[in-house]
């Protein structure tokens, strides 16, 4: 009995020691993550590309400009320096906060709030399931979705067809 309960132990460990190098792990300066790439956590100290079908377990933040690969998923949030894009279809598990201008590709997903120091374009079908932080002007396309409120600074506002709002601040 002894000696079997030391071989599953052992048949563990091994184990243990194969999966651990497939964990992603934090980046500390990374500027690019390829096509169907697959990360933690992501720290740039310039700009941060995610190619299509990337995963990001983590969060991503960026002095630059962040550009989220259509299809990819970030589990968190993400801070971007400038500018942030979103590719169709990506997912955010978190909040997006960008000192430039916001645009999500069609089909896209953000679990939190958007705060934006420019302009704000969501493409057609999209889900912002937080309230939205605009300095800028807002266009919403074709059947998206703020479930929570719109806060503008310019009070510009413009509804592809079907888009809705929860609330306009």
């Amino acid at each position: 009995m002894r000696k079997s309960m030391t071989a599953i132990l052992f048949g563990l460990v091994l184990t243990a020691f194969a999966i651990a190098p497939v964990v992603a792990q934090t980046s500390t300066d990374t500027a690019t993550l390829a096509a169907g790439g697959y990360i933690g956590n992501v720290n740039s100290t310039a700009a941060f590309t995610a190619g299509a079908d990337s995963t990001m377990t983590g969060y991503v933040t960026a002095v630059g400009a962040v550009t989220i690969g259509a299809g990819s998923s970030v589990a968190n949030n993400v801070t971007a320096g400038a500018a942030f894009t979103s590719g169709d279809s990506a997912k955010i598990g978190g909040s997006v906060s960008a000192k430039a201008a916001f645009t999500s590709g069609a089909n896209s997903t953000i679990g939190g709030n958007a705060t934006v120091g420019a302009d704000f374009t969501s493409g057609a079908n999209s889900v912002i399931n937080g309230n939205v932080y605009v300095t800028g002007s807002v266009t919403l396309g074709a059947g998206s979705r703020i479930i929570g409120t719109v806060h503008s600074s310019t009070g510009v506002i413009t509804y592809g067809a079907g888009a809705t709002i929860g609330g306009v601040v």
